[in-house]
């Protein structure tokens, strides 16, 4: 007896977007959120003994990486730090030193209440010691929402997989795979989020750190140019979530999955489904 067999391909998808070319009508306010890599402290054998106003971390040169781009910044937070360095950087912020993520969620509506960002730049994990997924990241983000819903205001939120130390350290690697599963699933839900590669994508090497943790002005660059990339590559929300609305999750390879947001372009490995795909 001839069994009729099931016959399902397996596809390799790229699709295109076109993008919208956005004019700047007022500088877009940014809060880079986090811990002390977000503000400018060096821990190494003693206390960084420099002044609060000349730690900037990468900061500094994300504003001048922005303004090279004419793109128009205004960095808000109840922090200051960096502001008597020279050309001139907006020294606004919210870096904590030593705060891990479940202090940060404590406070994280506070902030934006007091200074209502448009982007928030959140790096924020080092200090967590655990290779489980944080409540704290899940109540950031859940805070972030809710005062969303509240004010009527939404809030674009870049999302880092944190650096490594100058020793690799297996905990913030399996950190960074738990916060990868965490966005990309609130991705899928719509939440307006972008994930960076942080941990990857700024290439640090061990002569980019002035300790174990935090990294000197040559590693902060290579930071800054990462965040850079990220802010002014067009986003498209559709991009990020196209997979899921063209086929079942469960027929997709979801480490295939590649968005390029700069090019508008996404790419994923999956099955067409026995009733196929209509684009």
């Amino acid at each position: 007896m001839n069994k009729q067999r099931d016959f399902r391909a397996i596809v390799k998808i790229v699709v295109l977007f076109l993008g919208v070319t956005v004019i700047q009508a007022e500088p877009v306010r940014i809060m880079p959120m986090g811990d002390s890599i977000t503000y400018g402290d060096n821990i190494a054998d003693q206390d960084d003994p420099r002044p609060e106003e000349d730690r900037a971390a990468y900061r500094g040169y994300l504003w001048y990486n922005l303004k090279d781009a004419g793109y128009e910044a205004d960095f808000v937070g109840s922090q200051v730090a960096g502001q008597d360095i020279t050309p001139a950087i907006d020294p606004d912020n919210e870096g904590h030193p030593g705060w891990n993520s479940r202090k940060l969620e404590d406070y994280t509506y506070e902030f934006l209440s007091d200074n209502p960002p448009e982007i928030v730049l959140l790096h924020i994990g080092t200090n967590d010691h655990t290779t489980g997924m944080e409540d704290g990241m899940v109540k950031i983000l859940d805070a972030i929402d809710r005062y969303e819903q509240d004010s009527g205001q939404p809030i674009h939120v870049f999302v880092a997989m944190i650096i490594d130390r100058q020793e690799p350290d297996r905990i913030i690697e399996g950190f960074n795979e738990n916060l990868k599963r965490l966005v990309g699933n609130r991705i899928k839900n719509n939440d307006n989020l972008t994930l960076v590669d942080m941990y990857n994508g700024a290439g640090l090497t061990s002569g980019d750190y002035a300790d174990v943790t935090h990294p000197n002005y040559k590693g902060y660059q290579k930071m800054a140019a990462v965040w850079t990339k990220a802010i002014l590559a067009p986003y498209t929300p559709g991009l990020h979530a196209f997979p899921y609305t063209l086929v079942d999750e469960a027929l997709i390879d979801e480490e295939s999955i590649v968005v390029n947001a700069s090019a508008g372009t996404v790419e994923f490995v999956t099955e067409i489904p026995n009733d196929g795909i209509i684009f």
